[in-house]
C-alpha cells in the first residue's frame, strides 16, 4: 500500500485538556449595527506555521472559527505549552465574512473582513534561539502571540469602513491575502451588485477601493436586459467563492460565479484574465453551494454542485509567454476531475495530492474522506474514522453499587467529558440560569456540586414518602442517569464538526469543532481493516512483502481480518465486557470457561441458561465454515500474531539499562510532542491503537475456541494469543487508568525512603508543582509528561542533537507511539515503564500493575515482585513484603532493574555490567554471593525506615544461611540482628546474638550498645543477671566509662556498680565506685541534693571497707584539682617533679574516708542555714567547724571536731556565750538553734535556757578529755568575762578536775568571795575534810606525800580581800576567815612536817640496823 495513496485516517482528539483561558477583546468601529439585517454562516480555518526557516514554530498551528460577529483564533503547538493562546475578538454589531492569516516576517498578520469593515491585526512572533535549559519542567511553556493581545492590539491594528450601510448593500462575501514584499493587504469584497476591491497600506493603513467589473460597452441595464432575455439572471453571475493568488510578484483574484464560473482578475488591471467554464452547459447550482479551495498559488480546487451529482475539479494557473518576448499569457488549466460522494458536503480542503471533504447526512452524523489525486487508478475515497462520543452501554451498574459512585466514575473519568460539558449539563439539570466561573472551578470542585445536586433532586422527590432501599436506588438511578443525558446532549452539540482544514507545513488534517479542535492521524494496517475495510486488496499488496511475497497468504490474512471484523459487529455489549471482566481477574480457567460457554455449538447452546453471554444461534458453525474456507488459516493466524508483536523477543538491548537511563530530550525548539496538547495526542493514540488490537485478539481467541474447540487450548497459537490479549489489555488499563496530577500527600515521605535506599534518582519526578484546575489525568499521560516522552525520543532519535523540524507528524507520530508501546509492552526488556511507576509511589496503581502481569508475563517477573514488595511494604503491609523479596532473591544477576537498583553505586556494578548483555560472562560464585549481601542490605535498609524490625531479624537469619562460617560479611548480619533485637527490646535475644558474633570488635561494639540500652530502660535486674564470663571485664570497663560520661545528678550507674560489684564479693571494687561517686558530686554537681548524696556514698564507701580484710582497707584516688595544688605547695620547689611523678595517685585509708565523710556532712549541716555554702566547699574543717559554731550547729561543729586535731575551745566559747546570752535575755527564743544540735540524750527541760545549760553541760562532759581542764577553764573563763555565774554542775566539775587553775580563774575575774569561798573548801579538803569533792587523791598527814598549796593564788586573794576588807564587811570577813584556815593549814603542815622527819629518822635507823643483823 503506498504511504499516501488510500491510506485510512482515524480522528484524535485531545482530551483532558485544562479548561480555555480565552483573552477577549471587543473592536468597535463606530459604524450601524447590521447583525439583525443579515444572516452568516460560521466559518472555520486554521493556519500551519512555516517552520523551515524558524525550528521553534514545528508542529505549531492557528485555528479560528466565527459566528455572527465572533471570531475565536486558538493558538496550538504540540511541542511546547503556550500560555493565553485562545482569543475571542469581538468585532461590535458587525458580522464576519472573512478571516485569513499570513506570516510576514516576525510577525502574524490577522485580515478580517466584516460587513461592514475590513481589519488588519499584526501579533508579534515571538522568537528565541536561546537552549531550553536541562532543568525546565518536562511541560516547557512559552507565551503565545495572542498573551497580550488585550493590551496592545489598538496599537497594532488597522481597520477600514466600507461604504454603504443599508441592508440592500450590505456584502455577502470577501476574500483577503497580502504581499509580503510590498507590505500590501488585498480584500476583495462582493455585495450582491458589484464586486469590490481594497488595498490597505501595511505601514499607514491607507486603503484605496476600486471596483472589479468588465470593460465592456454595454450599459448595465441592456446587460441585466440581455440575461434576462437568455434566461440567466444576476444570481447566476453572483460570486459564491473567492481567493487569491500570487504568480510571479503580481496579485490576482480568482472568483467562482453561481453558474459554476471561473474568472481570474488581475489586481493590477482590474480586468479578467482567464476564465474557466466548469460545465460545458451553464445551468442552475446544484442543491448544495459551491466552493472554491486555494491549494497554493498556482492551484485551487473546487467543489461543484449540480441538478444531480457534485464533482471536484482541481485547476492550476498557468503562465504562457507568448510570441512578444514581453507578453505573458494567464490560463487556468483543468488537472483534475473527481466525482463526489452522495452525501451533503460541510467543507473541504486539498493538497496538490489528497482532497479532504467534511460531509454530513440527513441524521446530521459526520464523515470525513478523502481522495489521492496521483493514483493512476480507479478513483477511490477512503474514509476516516471519526471519534464516536461515549457509549453509554459501558456505563453498567453493578448489584450493590452506588449509582453515584458509578456515573462518578464514568462522567468523571478524565477525558471523558470536558469540564465545560459537564458545568453546562448541570445548568440544564437544575434548570437555573446561574453559572460558574470555569476558569476558578476544578474539576473536584465540580463533581462535588453535580452530587450535591442531584442528591437535592433525590430528596425532593422523597420528601413526603417513605421509601425502601430498592425504590431509592431506582429514583437515584433515574436521576443519574438524567444528569449523564445531558451530558452526553452538550458533548455532542460540542463535539460538532464545523470545518476541515489542512495543515500543509505538518502535513496534518485539523477538524475544527464548536468547543474544540481533532488532528488526522493514518491508520495503522489493522486500524484500517478493523475500523474502515475499505480497499483490501491494496492491503493485501502491502502485507505480502512481510510473507515473502506470496499473495494467496496474504489473501488468507485479509480474510482472516474479515472475519474478525465481521465477528466485532455481532458480539454484543455483554459478550465484550463480561470477557474485559473475566482478563481482569486474571484467572485463565474462568475465561477458558466463558470463551467455552461463548463458542459452544447451537445443539448445545441454550439462550436461557447462557444469560445472553453467548454467540447468537447459527454463528458459530457459520465463523468456523469462514475460518475453513480460508487457506492457510494457521499461516494467517501466525501471521496476525507476527502483527500484533510489538517487541520482538529475541531482540536485546545493548545496556542493561535501556532507555530508562534517558534524560529529557530537549532542544531550542522543546521536546517533540512534548505540549499538553502533544501529549493528549500520543496518549490517545495509543490508547485507540491498544484497543483495537485487544479488540483483534479478543475476535481472534474467540475465533480460535470455534476453530480448534476447546481441548487445545494448550497450543502455541492459542498461548501466544492470550498473552498477547493480557498485554493490550494492560495497555488499555495504562491508558486508562486515572491519577491525580497533583502530588498525592504521603509522596514525599514515600519518595524519601526510596532516595535513602537509592531506589529513586529524583531527576524523573512524577508530578509536576503547577496547580491544574483539572486535576486529573490518566496513568499514561502522566507517564508521558514526566519521563515516557523523553525516554520514546531517546529510542525513536538515536542522536539527541538530530534536527526533527523536516519530519511531519504524520510520518514520525506512529513512530513514536510505536516506541511509546515498546516501552509499555509488560513483556519488553527495558524498564522504563516499571521503573517510573515505581517512583510515582501510588500504591494501589503499582499494586494493581503487577496483579495484571502476575501468571502469564515472564519477562521482569522478579523485577515486578520487588517493585510489589517495597509498594506493600510502604502501605504497611510487611508479612507480605518479605515473602516477595525473599523470592526475588536470586534474580539480581538476572533482571536488568533489580542490577540496577540493588548494584548501582557498588564495586559490583561495574565489574558485572556486562552480564545482563549476553556475552557469555558467568558471575564467580563470590560474585553472586557479595550481590546477595547487597541485595538483602537494600532490603533491610527498606525495613528499617518502616520500622520492621522482627522481619530484618528475618531477613538476616535468610542472609546468614546463605553464608559460610568464615565469611566476613557475616559478623555485619550478626550485628544486624543484634541491633533489631535491641530495638524490639528482645534484650536476652540481642545479648545471646553478641555473644556468638564472629568479630571481636562488633561484639564490644554490641555490648556497649546493649548495655547503654538497658541503663537507658533502667533494666539494671537484666544487667546483673547476665552472664558475661570472658565479657565481664569489657563489661565492666563499659560501665565505669558510661558511669563516667554521664552527668553525675542523674547517674544511676555508679549504684548498679556498687550492686554489680557487691553481688560478686569485690567489695574493695565497690567501695572504690562509691568514692568515685562522692568525689564527682562534689566536684561536678551543682544540684541541691549533692551533698546528701556525698554523704551517702561516703558512708557507703566505709561500710564497704569494713567488708574487707584489714591489710586492704584502703583505696587509690587519683590527685585533681585543688588536691594536686595543695600537695604541690605543702612540699619544696626542688621535689616538684618527684610530687608530679609520684603522687599522681593518692592511698586513702578509713580515717581519711571518715573525715571526709565528717567535712560533707558538716557542709550539708550548714547548706541548710546558709545560701552561700557553696564559697565554703574549699574551706578547711577548722573554719568550717567555726562556721558551724556561729550557725547554732554546735553538735555538727564538735562532730566535725573529733576527726581532726585543732583545738574546739572556740565552739564552746561560742556555746557558752550563747548560753549565758539566753539566761539573760528570757525573750529571746533559743529553741530555733537547739533544735539544730542532737539533744536526743538530754532530759526535756520547759526552758530554753535550762535546756542549751544541758546542752554543754553534756558536750563539756562528751569532749573534754581526761586529765585536761581546758574545756572548762574555756567554758568558765567565757562564764566569768561575761560577768555570768558559774553554774553548779561547772563548780563542781571543775573542783574535781583542777580546783587550783579554778581558784586562780576565780582570784583573776576579782570573783574574790567566790575564790575565799573556794580556798577554805579547799584547804579544808587538804586537811581531810571533804576532799572526795576535790582533785587531791589524799589530805594532808604523816603517810602522804605532799600537797602542792597554791600559795600565791592565795596570797594575792589574801591581799585582794584585805584591800576590799575596808570598804566591805564582807571582804574583811572572808579576810579573816580565809587567814584561819591559812593559819590552820600552816600550823597542820608543819606539825605534819615534824612527824614526817621523826618517821624518816626513825625509819632510817632501823634499816641500818636490820642491815647490820643480816649484812
Amino acid at each position: 500500500m503506498n504511504t499516501k495513496s488510500n491510506m485510512s485516517y482515524r480522528e484524535v482528539i485531545p482530551k483532558n485538556i485544562n479548561p480555555e483561558e480565552w483573552v477577549e477583546v471587543e473592536i468597535n468601529t463606530g459604524t450601524q449595527s447590521t447583525l439583525q439585517d443579515i444572516k452568516t454562516f460560521g466559518k472555520s480555518g486554521s493556519y500551519c506555521y512555516n517552520f523551515s526557516t524558524n525550528g521553534q514554530n514545528r508542529n505549531r498551528f492557528i485555528y479560528w472559527r466565527t459566528y455572527q460577529d465572533i471570531v475565536e483564533l486558538s493558538e496550538v503547538s504540540l511541542d511546547v505549552s503556550l500560555l493565553r493562546n485562545h482569543l475571542r475578538l469581538r468585532f461590535t454589531d458587525s458580522a464576519i465574512l472573512n478571516v485569513s492569516l499570513a506570516e510576514q516576517g516576525d510577525t502574524v498578520n490577522l485580515l478580517a473582513v466584516t460587513v461592514s469593515s475590513i481589519h488588519r491585526i499584526v501579533f508579534p512572533l515571538h522568537t528565541d534561539n536561546t537552549k531550553l535549559s536541562s532543568s525546565i519542567s518536562p511541560e516547557s511553556h512559552r507565551n503565545s502571540i495572542f498573551y497580550d493581545a488585550s493590551a496592545f492590539l489598538k496599537d497594532r491594528s488597522t481597520f477600514y469602513v466600507l461604504d454603504g450601510t443599508m441592508a440592500i448593500n450590505v456584502p455577502h462575501l470577501a476574500a483577503s491575502d497580502m504581499l509580503e514584499d510590498k507590505e500590501e493587504a488585498f480584500f476583495a469584497v462582493d455585495y450582491h451588485s458589484k464586486l469590490m476591491l481594497y488595498i490597505m497600506n501595511s505601514r499607514t493603513g491607507g486603503t484605496v477601493s476600486h471596483e472589479i467589473k468588465e470593460s465592456h460597452l454595454m450599459p448595465r441595464f441592456l446587460s441585466n436586459l440581455k440575461g434576462a432575455l437568455t434566461g440567466r439572471g444576476e444570481s447566476l453571475e453572483g460570486a459564491v467563492s473567492m481567493a487569491f493568488s500570487r504568480i510571479e510578484g503580481e496579485m490576482f483574484l480568482l472568483v467562482l460565479y453561481r453558474n459554476n464560473e471561473l474568472r481570474l482578475w488581475s489586481v493590477a488591471t482590474l480586468q479578467s484574465v482567464a476564465s474557466y467554464a466548469c460545465v460545458d452547459s451553464q445551468g442552475a447550482q446544484g442543491p448544495q453551494n459551491s466552493l472554491l479551495r486555494k491549494i497554493d498559488d498556482h492551484n485551487f480546487c473546487v467543489f461543484l454542485s449540480h441538478e444531480k451529482e457534485s464533482e471536484f475539479i482541481c485547476l492550476s494557473i498557468v503562465c504562457n509567454q507568448a510570441n512578444d518576448a514581453n507578453t505573458k499569457t494567464v490560463g487556468l488549466t483543468l488537472r483534475h476531475k473527481v466525482p463526489a460522494p452522495e452525501m451533503d458536503l460541510a467543507d473541504f480542503d486539498a493538497t496538490r495530492s489528497h482532497i479532504w471533504t467534511l460531509w454530513s447526512n440527513a441524521e446530521g452524523e459526520f464523515n470525513v474522506s478523502a481522495i489521492f489525486l496521483e493514483e493512476d487508478k480507479s478513483v477511490k475515497w477512503v474514509s476516516a474514522a471519526l471519534e464516536p462520543p461515549p457509549d453509554r452501554y459501558c456505563l453498567t451498574i453493578e448489584q450493590g453499587v452506588d449509582p453515584r459512585e458509578a456515573y462518578c466514575s464514568y462522567i468523571f473519568h478524565p477525558g471523558r467529558f470536558d469540564i465545560n460539558v459537564i458545568a453546562k449539563a448541570l445548568y440544564m439539570f437544575m434548570r437555573a440560569n446561574m453559572q460558574f466561573d470555569i476558569k476558578q472551578i476544578t474539576m473536584g470542585m465540580l463533581k462535588e456540586q453535580v452530587c450535591q445536586t442531584v442528591e437535592d433532586e433525590i430528596q425532593n422527590e422523597l420528601k413526603d414518602f417513605v421509601v425502601s432501599d430498592d425504590e431509592y436506588l431506582e429514583i437515584a438511578t433515574r436521576l443519574w442517569d438524567r444528569f449523564y443525558s445531558c451530558c452526553e446532549q452538550y458533548h455532542v452539540k460540542f463535539s460538532e464538526p464545523t470545518g476541515l482544514s489542512v495543515l500543509g507545513a505538518m502535513d496534518a488534517v485539523c477538524i475544527i469543532r464548536r468547543q474544540s479542535f481533532a488532528l488526522l492521524r493514518p491508520c495503522e494496517m489493522l486500524e484500517h481493516l478493523m475500523l474502515v475495510g475499505e480497499h483490501n486488496s491494496d492491503v493485501a499488496s502491502y502485507v505480502a512483502p512481510y510473507c515473502r511475497n506470496d499473495i494467496v497468504a496474504a489473501h488468507g490474512f485479509i480474510d482472516l481480518m474479515v472475519v474478525i471484523n465481521q465477528l466485532e459487529k455481532i458480539l454484543s455489549e455483554d459478550i465484550k465486557i463480561e470477557m474485559e471482566k473475566k482478563i481482569y481477574q486474571r484467572d485463565d480457567k474462568v475465561l477458558s470457561k466463558l470463551l467455552i460457554q461463548i463458542t459452544k455449538s447451537d445443539e448445545y447452546n441454550d439462550n436461557d441458561d447462557n444469560d445472553g453471554i453467548a454467540l447468537p444461534i447459527g454463528t458459530v458453525e457459520k465463523f468456523k465454515k469462514k475460518l475453513i474456507s480460508i487457506p492457510i488459516v494457521d499461516a494467517a493466524i501466525n501471521m496476525l500474531l507476527d502483527f500484533l508483536a510489538i517487541v520482538d523477543e529475541d531482540a536485546y538491548p545493548d545496556s542493561a539499562g535501556g532507555y530508562s537511563k534517558s534524560t529529557r530530550f530537549l532542544q531550542s525548539t522543546g521536546a517533540l510532542f512534548g505540549s499538553e496538547y502533544g501529549i493528549s495526542i500520543l496518549a490517545e493514540t495509543v490508547k485507540q491503537m491498544a484497543m483495537i488490537r485487544f479488540a483483534v485478539c479478543r475476535n481472534l481467541l474467540i475465533l480460535q475456541y470455534i476453530l480448534y474447540g476447546s481441548g487445545s487450548r494448550a497450543t502455541y497459537t492459542i498461548t501466544t494469543n492470550v498473552n498477547f490479549l493480557n498485554s493490550y489489555y494492560t495497555l488499555v488499563w495504562i491508558s486508562e487508568t486515572p491519577i491525580s496530577l497533583n502530588t498525592p500527600v504521603n509522596f514525599e515521605v514515600s519518595i524519601q525512603r526510596l532516595t535513602r535506599a537509592q531506589l529513586f534518582s529524583g531527576y524523573t519526578r512524577p508530578y509536576s508543582s503547577r496547580i491544574y484546575l483539572n486535576n486529573q489525568t490518566t496513568l499514561l499521560c502522566l507517564f508521558l509528561q514526566s519521563k515516557g516522552l523523553f525516554s520514546a525520543l531517546s529510542m525513536l532519535l538515536k542522536d539527541p542533537n538530530a534536527l526533527v523540524q523536516q519530519l511531519s507528524m504524520r510520518q514520525i507520530l506512529l513512530q513514536l507511539v510505536g516506541c511509546i508501546n515498546q516501552m509499555l509492552w509488560p513483556e519488553a526488556w527495558n524498564d522504563v515503564f516499571p521503573e517510573w511507576l515505581f517512583g510515582t509511589c501510588h500504591h494501589i496503581i503499582i499494586q494493581d500493575y503487577e496483579r495484571l502481569l502476575s501468571g502469564w508475563c515472564a519477562e521482569k517477573t522478579d523485577s515486578r515482585r520487588f517493585m510489589l514488595a517495597v509498594s506493600l511494604l510502604d502501605c504497611g503491609e510487611p508479612h507480605k513484603a518479605i515473602k516477595l523479596f525473599e523470592q526475588v532473591q536470586e534474580s539480581v544477576l538476572k533482571e536488568p532493574f533489580l542490577f540496577q537498583q540493588v548494584l548501582k553505586n557498588t564495586p559490583l556494578y561495574s565489574t558485572l555490567s556486562n552480564v545482563l548483555k549476553r556475552q557469555k560472562i558467568v558471575p564467580t560464585k563470590d560474585e553472586t554471593k557479595q550481590a546477595l549481601v547487597h541485595y538483602y542490605l537494600k532490603v533491610i535498609q527498606l525495613f528499617e525506615q518502616h520500622s520492621g524490625y522482627d522481619y530484618i531479624i528475618q531477613l538476616a537469619h535468610v542472609a546468614m544461611n546463605r553464608l559460610t562460617g568464615d565469611d566476613p560479611q557475616l559478623p555485619m548480619f550478626q550485628s544486624i540482628v543484634f541491633n533489631n533485637h535491641l530495638q524490639l527490646g528482645h534484650y536476652e535475644e540481642a545479648y545471646h546474638a553478641l555473644v556468638y558474633n564472629a568479630d571481636t570488635s562488633r561484639r564490644k561494639d554490641c555490648l556497649r550498645q546493649l548495655v547503654i540500652m538497658l541503663f537507658q530502660c533502667k533494666r539494671f535486674d537484666l544487667l546483673m543477671q547476665l552472664p558475661y564470663n570472658s565479657l565481664q571485664e569489657e563489661f565492666e570497663n563499659i560501665v565505669e566509662s558510661r558511669a563516667r560520661s554521664l552527668s553525675i545528678d542523674q547517674n544511676e550507674v555508679y549504684n548498679f556498680l556498687y550492686a554489680f560489684h557487691s553481688n560478686k564479693g569485690n567489695m574493695r571494687k565497690a567501695a572504690t565506685v562509691m568514692y568515685e561517686q562522692a568525689m564527682r558530686l562534689h566536684v561536678d554537681s551543682d544540684a541541691p541534693d549533692a551533698l546528701q548524696k556525698r554523704c551517702s556514698s561516703l558512708l557507703v564507701c566505709i561500710n564497704s571497707l569494713y567488708l574487707v580484710d584489714s591489710r586492704y582497707r584502703w583505696i587509690a584516688k587519683p590527685t585533681i584539682g585543688d588536691d594536686k595544688a595543695a600537695m604541690e605547695m605543702s612540699n619544696n620547689e626542688d621535689d616538684l617533679q618527684d610530687i608530679e611523678r609520684v603522687h599522681e595517685v593518692v592511698v586513702l585509708e578509713l580515717n581519711d574516708i571518715r573525715r571526709e565523710l565528717l567535712h560533707a556532712e558538716a557542709l550539708k549541716e550548714l547548706a541548710q542555714h546558709r545560701k552561700d555554702v557553696g564559697a565554703y566547699e574549699m574551706a578547711d574543717a577548722e573554719e568550717l567547724s567555726y562556721l558551724l559554731a556561729t550557725c547554732g550547729l554546735y553538735t555538727a561543729a564538735l562532730k566535725l571536731a573529733r576527726g581532726h586535731s585543732f583545738s574546739v575551745l572556740p565552739i564552746f566559747e561560742s556555746l557558752t556565750a550563747a548560753c549565758v546570752s539566753i539566761s539573760e535575755d528570757k525573750t529571746k527564743d533559743a529553741w530555733c538553734w537547739l533544735q539544730n544540735n542532737d539533744l536526743a540524750d538530754l532530759p526535756h527541760r520547759s526552758s530554753a535556757a535550762d535546756m542549751a545549760w544541758s546542752l554543754l553541760q553534756k558536750l563539756v562532759v562528751d569532749n573534754e578529755l581526761n586529765e585536761s581542764t581546758s574545756i572548762r577553764k574555756c567554758v568558765a573563763n567565757r562564764i566569768l568575762n561575761l560577768n555570768a555565774f558559774l553554774p553548779q554542775w561547772l563548780y563542781d566539775s571543775y573542783k574535781l578536775a583542777n580546783s587550783r587553775e579554778f581558784l586562780y580563774l576565780l582570784v583573776k575575774h576579782n570573783r574574790l568571795l567566790d575564790a575565799a569561798d573556794l580556798a577554805c573548801e579547799m584547804i579544808g579538803a587538804m586537811l581531810g575534810a571533804g576532799s572526795e569533792y576535790f582533785d587531791f587523791q589524799h589530805s594532808v598527814n604523816v603517810t602522804s606525800p605532799q600537797l602542792a598549796f597554791p600559795i600565791n593564788t592565795i596570797d594575792l586573794l589574801l591581799h585582794g580581800l584585805h584591800v576590799n576588807g575596808s570598804q566591805h564587811i564582807e571582804y574583811e570577813v572572808a579576810h579573816a576567815k580565809l587567814e584561819e584556815e591559812v593559819a590552820r593549814y600552816i600550823e597542820t603542815v608543819k606539825r605534819t612536817t615534824d612527824d614526817k622527819m621523826k618517821l624518816a629518822i626513825l625509819t632510817d635507823r632501823q634499816n641500818r640496823q636490820q642491815r647490820q643483823i643480816f649484812g
